[in-house]
């Protein structure tokens, strides 16, 4: 009688771990189950890789609040992408301006993004989406400059970055390159007059002279430069985003998405009328 109690015990003793140990295996299955739904779900979520300088205002720049890279072509970046296929996040890889192409192809970035226009040159090597910036140069000149139109900088000293479109239409226009790093080494050069006019992007232009605590001795000419508008530029045959890309672009430009981006950051609208002379007939 006691042996079959004791049996009786022991049974249900084993009935009760086995209710035990179903249920952790059935917890263990579970967690397994739902970490296994979080790598999905985290794999699911794509980068896309645009490559800046962060130092290029009002392009794209830290805030001197809040360090936060912000920008013009940050914030459409980042539009850009909610419109791509999937889960996709904007990431922003930052490095000199001359290392910015030449990270595509070494793989660093997938997207060059730095108010760069497409050149002969630059496309043998890499590919253009259709343009999403309208630009223009602007031309800047000491105070008492005798410099009045376009006309007369020929043969004028030009105060340019050599490696840059902007350098190649400084020369286009007779001005014979003065090098430089920056634009501040350029309004030194002229305040000094040892160079005659700096060419650059209008609207960096006028972003610099406003951020300026004390107002150069310099004026912009009235007559502008047209330049190529500027695109985004992806690896060299890189066909399946370029044009997903030029989708998103186009949209977000007709939707007015980045109309409204421009003129946060600038007071006008710098995107694109028309794209019919951008697109591939099959497009």
């Amino acid at each position: 009688m006691k042996k079959r109690r004791l049996l009786g015990k022991l049974t249900a003793l084993a009935a009760v771990s086995l209710v035990l140990l179903t249920a952790c295996q059935n917890q263990e299955a579970s967690e397994e189950d739902s970490a296994a739904t979080d790598s999905s779900s985290d794999q699911e979520t794509e980068v896309l890789r645009f490559g800046i300088t962060g130092g290029y205002p009002p392009s794209n720049y830290h805030d001197e609040d809040t360090e936060e890279l912000v920008g013009y072509e940050v914030d459409m970046a980042k539009e850009l992408v909610k419109d791509l296929d999937g889960d996709v996040k904007a990431e922003f890889v930052e490095m000199s301006f001359g290392s910015i192409l030449e990270s595509l192809n070494s793989d660093r970035i997938d997207v060059a993004m730095h108010s760069l226009s497409e050149t002969p040159e630059r496309a043998e090597q890499y590919d253009f989406t259709v343009p999403y910036f309208d630009k223009v140069w602007g031309v800047i000149v000491a105070e008492d400059s005798d410099i009045q139109t376009l006309d007369d900088l020929d043969g004028k000293r030009a105060a340019q970055s050599v490696s840059t479109s902007s350098g190649q239409e400084a020369e286009k226009l007779g001005g014979e390159l003065v090098p430089i790093d920056d634009v501040d080494e350029a309004m030194k050069l002229i305040t000094e007059d040892r160079a005659d006019f700096y060419l650059g992007s209008d609207v960096g232009q006028q972003d610099y002279l406003d951020k300026q605590p004390e107002p150069l001795s310099v004026r912009v000419l009235d007559e502008t430069v047209p330049d190529v508008p500027a695109s985004l530029v992806v690896p060299k045959g890189s066909d399946e985003l370029r044009e997903d890309l030029n989708e998103v672009i186009i949209e977000n430009t007709e939707d007015g998405t980045l109309a409204e981006i421009y003129d946060e950051y600038l007071g006008m609208d710098k995107s694109i009328e028309d794209f019919d002379e951008y697109l591939d007939e099959d497009e």
